[in-house]
Formats: structure tokens, C-alpha cells, sequence
């Protein structure tokens, strides 16, 4: 029933004790973007951990340089992919340049780069000057841009708040520097003027910040330490992981972070179980080990699912406004029980529990009752 990716396989542990969403990230997939009227296939790495490096640290080159030559090569985009999207594999590019401003490393007055996926960067112009932040290939030994989700190589006149940022950190002043971005849970949703606080780990230092239109925010100069990001400020959202995202910048250094918001929505109630039946808690985790709850759209789309938790709670949180039938499903091995319960004694879609919800709202209080048949059926597949 649950069409799960066989990358995200690895996570289902995880997932069973936290809750799950319909998607997985930190995995190479294709994006469909369109230049010129042209439809282009890029293969992407999503990065899956919520911190990273907007200084230096992790790249091997950092400079900015004008492009003298470039040249495409064969794009490494998966090919069937791209014939069923009627689209072309992304290019990748070979550059020469001439270096101008560097951050570190040493790269020649005339240095040959890689570009992964070339076309699915900024537009490569002859003559212009972009921001390289590159690392050395293990294969080949050359200098190269992956088209990684933090990568932030490109043209300088639309990178000027990075050269600035690097310019400050080469002054050796021992200070540094917090930048990040918040992912917002819907396209629709304004990323400008989200308020943020900052506050330092002995909480004698306070900042505040603002994000712009990308959502992307930065303070400092600020001392190094351990600070706390707190992006809860508006009642609309909260963050997905439910604390505050932590970040250590370091001497001249500066530190990433990318905070998670999702809509402040709940779906939350108690599993009511047979008269008679003895509740046991599974041997790895203070959950119900038998069934699950997930939330499904109106027209079968799951969206959201969790585990069940002592005492028999569920909640379901982060969910957009819309209609949701709300199902109680039985997991075993790679397998889903083929009768849901989508409400007291409810195995048919037209008679489900369903739920109206509005803009961060929040429905609790409900209560599924397990039949007594599906409750026998689990516990005989689980013995």
C-alpha cells in the first residue's frame, strides 16, 4: 500500500519511531528546469544534514575568476528519465579561467573546471566573472563544481553578499559569521521578513534576523561559540524537527544551517483497542507495535503517517489545508494489511473518517476504534 523508494529503505526504522513524510531527500534526483523554451533533465544531490559550511572549510578552491573559454560535454543525466520527460540531459561544462580574487587554495592562471551538470547552473557567459567554490575530483585530480543543493558558485554580480562574507572572514579578526536558509513548507508562502532569533548557549548574547526572498538570512560579525537558531516566531509554522536548530561558527570561520518549517497543523486522538485485549509495548520503542495511523488525501494520496505511542496517541502534525481520511494500517516485513481500518469498524473509503482542515489548524480528540477482526489478523501475522 505504502510505495516506498528503495533508497528510503534504509530510514523505515527511523521513520516508525518519528513519523514519515511522502518523500525522500538526500538522494540524487531529476529536476526538470526550462531555459530558453528548452525542457532540461539535471541530476541533483539534495544534501540530507542541516548544516554545512558557507565559509571555506569544505571546499578545496574558493576564488572568483573570469571564464575564458567554455565548452559542454556529455551530460550525466539518466537518459530513459529524460526521453519520458521529453527533455535534453543537462550539459556539463569544461572552463578555463583566469583567476582573480583568491580564498583559498591555489588554482593556476589558467585552471580547467568541471562543472557538473553545467546547464542546470546560472547561464555561463564568456567574459564574465563567477564565484568558484570547487573541490579536487578524486578520479581525474581537476578542480570541480558539483551541482550539489548548497553549492553556491556562480556569477559574481549575483553573489555579492558571498564575496563580502569571504572578504570579511580573510581579515583574521577571530570572529564569525552564521548564514542559513528556512525551508518553507509551501511554495505559496512568503519567504521574506520570517523573523529568527539567535541566542548563544550561555544566553548572554541575543541576535534577531530576518530572512529575504529566498529565505536566506545571515548575522555577524559575532564571536565564536555554540548558538541556537530559533525559527518559531509565527503562529503559521513550526519547526519540522521540533527544536531549535544548533550551529558552532568557529574563528574566521562561518557557519550553515537550514531550518525546516512546516505548517503548524495537527491531527492528533487515541487508538481505542477490544474489550479484554492486553496493550503491549514493542521491544524497541514505547510504541504500539501492531498498527500505525496515516493520513491519506481524499482521493487515496498518502501524506503523512506515524507511529501509535503509550497510551494508544497518535498525532500527525505539518499537514496543508484540505480534505484527509484518516486510516489505521497494519505493518508487516514490506507488507501492508490489505483491510484498513478508516474508522470504528469502517474498512470502505466511503464511509472514512474524514477531516476538513484549515490553515494551521489543529483537530484532536479523535478516536479510532480497532475492530476486533483486524486486531486478530495482526496479531496472527505478527506471531
Amino acid at each position: 500500500m505504502w510505495r516506498t523508494h528503495f533508497a528510503c529503505r534504509a530510514l523505515i526504522f527511523f521513520i516508525l519511531l518519528a513519523g514519515w513524510t511522502g518523500h525522500c531527500a538526500g538522494s540524487d534526483q531529476e529536476r526538470l528546469i526550462v531555459r530558453d523554451g528548452k525542457k532540461l533533465i539535471c541530476t541533483v544531490w539534495f544534501a540530507t544534514t542541516m548544516h554545512g559550511d558557507c565559509g571555506t572549510d569544505s571546499y578545496d578552491a574558493v576564488f572568483t575568476a573570469k571564464i575564458v573559454a567554455a565548452r559542454q560535454v556529455h551530460g550525466r543525466a539518466d537518459q530513459p528519465t529524460a526521453e519520458a520527460l521529453r527533455a535534453t540531459p543537462g550539459s556539463d561544462f569544461r572552463l578555463t579561467v583566469e583567476p582573480q580574487e583568491i580564498f583559498k587554495g591555489r588554482p593556476s592562471r589558467e585552471v580547467q573546471i568541471l562543472a557538473e551538470q553545467g546547464d542546470c547552473f546560472a547561464e555561463v557567459r564568456v567574459g564574465e566573472e563567477w564565484l568558484f567554490f570547487t573541490v579536487r575530483s578524486e578520479k581525474t585530480g581537476e578542480l570541480e563544481i558539483s551541482y550539489h543543493a548548497s553549492n553556491p558558485s556562480g556569477p559574481v554580480e549575483q553573489r555579492h553578499n558571498y564575496v563580502e562574507r569571504l572578504r570579511r572572514l580573510a581579515r583574521g579578526d577571530g570572529l564569525s559569521f552564521i548564514a542559513g536558509e528556512v525551508d518553507f513548507p509551501l511554495n505559496d508562502f512568503s519567504k521574506l521578513n520570517h523573523s529568527l532569533r539567535i541566542t548563544s548557549k550561555d544566553e548572554k548574547q541575543h541576535y534577531s534576523a530576518v530572512t529575504d526572498a529566498q529565505g536566506k538570512f545571515e548575522i555577524g560579525p559575532v564571536a565564536p561559540g555554540v548558538y541556537s537558531i530559533d525559527a518559531d516566531t509565527d503562529p503559521q509554522f513550526r519547526n519540522l524537527w521540533n527544536r531549535l536548530e544548533s550551529t558552532e561558527p568557529k574563528g574566521n570561520g562561518c557557519s550553515f544551517v537550514r531550518v525546516q518549517l512546516e505548517i503548524n497543523s495537527e491531527i492528533s486522538g487515541t487508538v481505542i483497542l477490544p474489550e479484554g485485549y492486553e496493550y503491549k509495548k514493542s521491544e524497541i520503542g514505547n510504541l504500539f507495535p501492531l498498527f500505525a495511523v496515516e493520513v491519506d488525501t481524499s482521493d487515496g494520496k498518502q501524506v503523512r503517517g506515524t507511529t501509535i505511542g503509550d497510551p494508544l496517541r497518535f498525532v500527525v502534525r505539518g499537514l496543508a489545508p484540505g480534505s484527509y481520511i484518516v486510516q489505521l494500517v497494519n505493518w508487516q516485513g514490506e507488507s501492508w494489511l490489505r483491510m484498513p481500518v478508516y474508522a470504528p469498524g469502517v474498512t470502505d473509503t466511503s464511509s472514512a473518517l474524514r477531516i476538513e482542515l484549515g490553515l494551521a489548524e489543529h483537530r484532536t480528540g479523535l478516536e479510532i476504534r480497532v475492530p476486533p477482526e483486524a486486531l486478530k489478523r495482526a496479531t496472527e501475522a505478527a506471531n
